[in-house]
């Protein structure tokens, strides 16, 4: 039987939980923060700006693989048995893995992108529409109606595939981490029937971090405070509680006994 997420409680438990993963985690979240303030602030280039975003690269992975670890075991002590270091500070086959898979799924969505992209192109430019009126929006000279129609249903796949898709692999962290394999197009598996509240669990976890990009892109917050606000939040707020969801909601779809092949 498929198991379903209910949203309600997988939030309630995120929001219990993400506190933990903040503190379990906290030394790689931390220098994963520094490293950002300082590219973001500083006046660099060349190797030193290389070495800079090298070493953010290796933090951000091991913080992904310690709030993964303990938002999968639902607390720091299992966490630790996962493989969790001091604050979070690790570097293991376990993040191997998930460098390994991240870079599937985003050859995937990549793969997607581009071939969806080249078939509307394709389709926008055989339509034979009015580019000037297209232009001055004037949509009864652009052409037959049903073309346009046509045309607006294409970019909405072409928008919405993506999203979707990457929706349907957003728990491939989490497998990764669970069965110490590298996991990416078999986590689709776990999201089947259970879309709808996933969504909307993580759009309501992403909630600090659009009111920050609404102050931002407002003028509100000056270049300099936005960057560093944003890092904050991220790092205290977003980051510990999406890996809280995700993982709370990874227990609940995960079938016992169900085996999810690599890759």
């Amino acid at each position: 039987m498929t198991p379903r997420l209910r949203l309600r409680e997988t939030l309630t438990e995120a929001l219990w939980r993400a506190p933990e993963v903040l503190t379990g985690a906290g030394g790689s979240i931390a220098a994963a923060a520094v490293l950002s303030l300082v590219i973001g602030l500083t006046p660099a280039s060349g190797w030193l700006r290389a070495a800079e975003y090298a070493l953010l690269a290796v933090a951000l992975l091991m913080a992904l693989g310690a709030t993964t670890r303990i938002g999968v075991a639902g607390d720091k002590a299992g966490g630790k048995a996962l493989g969790l270091g001091p604050a979070g500070l690790q570097l293991t086959r376990t993040e191997a893995r998930l460098l390994g898979a991240t870079l599937l799924c985003g050859l995937f969505l990549v793969i997607m992108i581009a071939l969806l992209g080249m078939t509307a192109l394709a389709l926008f430019g055989g339509a034979g529409l009015d580019a000037e009126a297209i232009r001055l929006r004037d949509w009864g000279a652009a052409g037959p109606a049903w073309k346009l129609w046509l045309l607006a249903g294409v970019g909405v796949i072409v928008v919405g595939a993506p999203v979707v898709f990457a929706l349907r692999l957003s728990l491939y962290a989490q497998a990764t981490v669970s069965t110490g394999r590298m996991i990416s197009l078999t986590a689709t598996r776990l999201t089947n029937g259970s879309m709808l509240p996933l969504l909307a669990g993580l759009v309501l976890v992403q909630l600090p971090g659009m009111a920050w990009a609404l102050l931002t892109v407002t003028g509100v917050l000056p270049a300099k405070a936005a960057l560093a606000a944003g890092v904050v939040l991220i790092a205290v707020v977003q980051a510990p509680l999406k890996a809280a969801f995700l993982g709370a909601a990874f227990r609940r779809l995960d079938r016992p006994g169900e085996d999810l092949a690599p890759l």
